[in-house]
């Protein structure tokens, strides 16, 4: 199923098992306060993760860029946690920053980071396409929260899958898009 209202892609998608090594911050509210705070950890702030999220191989978001808006693999995401700051969707999350890699991967894991495993699971995907970040970001992330807002769920036969280790990815990337992937569950 796909379905287009106010410019914003609304698909179901099935996204293999795979590991995901990031940061996590329990009390920071969105992209730039992430890094405020991660900034007063010693060896976590962002041109330090992001050049060790650089050297990893074998991201699965991977398109060869060398910054996290070009398609290095590097997304921020949302780790329902219990102990994690309630959002505002009423759910209790830990932020993150890192990259998906496949399943079996066994290479280098930086001391500063944490890595999990994610099971296969069904997502919802809420898509906005190409824009442009100066004269468009704040227009682009209001319909992606309308669309999320609004979606009825019911009416998918799926809800939200709030389980705990269950995640949220955030991408960011305005010459490609800005996208929520958001674990479901069927009714």
């Amino acid at each position: 199923m796909v379905k287009t209202e106010n410019d914003v892609k609304v698909y179901f998608v099935t996204i293999p098992a795979h590991k995901y090594l990031h940061i996590r911050n329990y009390e920071s509210i969105g992209y730039w306060d992430f890094w405020q705070k991660q900034s007063q950890i010693p060896g976590q702030d962002c041109a330090t993760i992001c050049g060790l999220l650089d050297s990893i191989k074998g991201k699965m978001d991977d398109m060869g860029g060398n910054d996290a808006n070009s398609g290095s693999g590097q997304i921020m995401a949302y780790i329902n946690e219990p102990t994690g700051r309630i959002c505002s969707w009423g759910i209790p999350l830990a932020e993150s920053y890192g990259v998906r890699l496949p399943a079996d991967y066994s290479g280098e894991i930086p001391e500063q980071m944490k890595i999990m495993d994610v099971p296969e699971g069904e997502y919802i995907v809420f898509e906005h396409g190409p824009f442009s970040y100066q004269e468009q970001n704040c227009n682009v992330e209001e319909k992606i929260e309308e669309a999320m807002r609004t979606f009825d769920y019911a009416a998918s036969g799926y809800s939200l899958d709030t389980t705990q280790g269950r995640v949220f990815y955030f991408y960011h990337d305005p010459e490609r898009f800005w996208k929520y992937v958001r674990p479901v569950k069927k009714l």
